[in-house]
């Protein structure tokens, strides 16, 4: 191994791993990602059970590596890892260590640090005419997907958020819990072979296209279930939101059933902060499909915007959220914007990450229109920041994994919007045909896989 002179700016962080780690590849694993990010260092097997690695590079690359150690490899179970950084030697190359060394350094800081893992779930468009609570889509997902890498035991918090749809839980539905029921009232009045079996004054059939709808052409019997369906229906969840009284009853709804389980993690965190302790942190796991897609990428941005690259650079453009412009649920949008702004200091502060995001069915590349300053940036053929949904730019590793269908009409890709993140993924699937290719991302089982590896990668103890 190699000393050096130590560059400006290296850190050298000596670690220790326990938990489920002797003789499951763990050594390997850490010398294969170590060389693939350029770190220095060693790592081996104790006597106890536990392992012993020595991390030296750039502070990112050795938070990154640390981080990863909380995972480990794919058949690791980690639960602990102690952090103690001291002084760095030079190091350049990194190996496994066969037999105990003995070590000698002076430690400076350390840190035992106990992770939430929270995972939550935004559905999209609602084509039903029968509301039911979310769950039930959510786990044609979750229950095959929770039995891969006991990932059932190593997520601490579900959340399955509903919106739109009114469930009879309160005696008055919440304004986002009426888009459902005035996009079945609009169907219903402008239903095709309802005002053709009801001529009147104002309601004229011209004589050449009174013949029998079975002798249309076959496209009409295409077009019809994808307009009253997918426009009439579906895309009218969209253009709520994209209204300011739409988006802001969503994102209240939305954030106030994600924000309700954070909360009982603040106090602690709060605590650190004021102690500048790192005791715990909460790590979030979001999958939502078609418009929930959008809603989570907003609720990400809102987060962690003011920690990316482009708000550091220019510290006039950090700007606090406005998820609240208007008196929708004014008696209960305080409590909501506070908690939001508490963890948005969290993000700041590092007790709040990213730990992954699944999309599917997405329609975010069309919905990213709505602001000028990313209409500005795609026609200058720039391409957007992924730190600011809280995508380090230094990610060497799958955060986001985007599944689409061709065949899908409101399915897109994203990733080349971001630009060459390596921590973004575009992933082309086949769900189905017609209205399935919408509908049934949750039951793909190629997509199951995909989600459990990447939870399983991302999931911190």
């Amino acid at each position: 191994m190699e000393n050096q002179t130590t560059p400006p700016g290296q850190v050298r962080a000596h670690v220790f791993i326990s938990g489920n780690v002797k003789g499951v590849g763990f050594r390997l694993a850490t010398w294969d990602k170590a060389n693939q990010w350029g770190i220095g260092g060693w790592v081996e097997e104790l006597p106890d059970g536990r392992v012993e690695a020595v991390f030296e590079g750039s502070k990112e690359l050795v938070e990154a590596i640390i981080n990863w150690c909380y995972r480990g490899s794919p058949d690791a179970v980690v639960k602990n890892v102690t952090v103690a950084y001291e002084e760095p030697e030079g190091l350049t190359e990194f190996i496994i260590r066969r037999s105990r060394e003995p070590v000698v350094y002076q430690k400076v800081a350390i840190a035992n640090t106990k992770t939430i893992n929270v995972l939550f779930f935004v559905h999209g468009l609602m084509l039903s005419d029968n509301p039911t609570p979310e769950e039930k889509q959510y786990d044609i997902l979750w229950e095959p997907v929770k039995k891969f890498y006991n990932l059932e035991e190593r997520i601490d918090e579900i959340v399955r958020v509903n919106w739109g749809q009114y469930l009879d839980e309160t005696d008055e539905p919440r304004p986002d819990e009426k888009i459902n029921k005035a996009e079945k009232f609009i169907l219903d009045q402008l239903n095709f072979d309802r005002l053709r079996q009801k001529p009147s004054a104002n309601n004229i059939v011209l004589q050449d296209l009174q013949s029998d709808i079975t002798f249309q052409p076959w496209w009409r019997f295409l077009v019809k279930p994808l307009r009253e369906t997918l426009l009439l229906r579906g895309f009218g969840d969209a253009v709520y939101y994209v209204g300011e009284d739409g988006k802001i009853a969503v994102q209240l709804a939305v954030y106030r059933q994600v924000l309700k389980v954070l909360e009982k993690y603040r106090s602690p965190i709060e605590k650190d902060i004021e102690s500048e302790e790192l005791n715990i942190k909460v790590r979030l796991h979001a999958i939502g499909t078609s418009l929930g897609s959008t809603v989570i990428n907003d609720f990400l941005h809102g987060l962690f915007s003011n920690t990316g690259y482009r708000i550091r650079s220019n510290p006039e453009e950090a700007k606090e959220p406005t998820i609240v412009t208007s008196k929708v649920l004014e008696d209960e949008k305080q409590k909501t914007v506070e908690r939001y702004q508490f963890w948005r200091i969290a993000a700041q502060k590092k007790r709040l990450e990213l730990g992954s995001v699944v999309t599917m069915a997405s329609q975010l590349p069309v919905l990213l229109l709505r602001s000028q300053r990313v209409v500005d940036t795609f026609a200058n053929g720039e391409t957007l920041p992924a730190d600011e949904i809280g995508i380090p730019r230094d990610s060497k590793e799958i955060i986001w994994k985007i599944f689409y269908d061709i065949d899908d009409l409101l399915a897109f890709p994203v990733r080349p919007l971001f630009g060459e993140y390596p921590g973004i993924q575009d992933i082309q699937v086949d769900v189905g045909d017609g209205l399935k290719a919408h509908t049934s991302y949750w039951g793909n089982e190629k997509i199951h896989e995909h989600v459990a590896e990447l939870l399983n990668r991302r999931v911190v103890s």
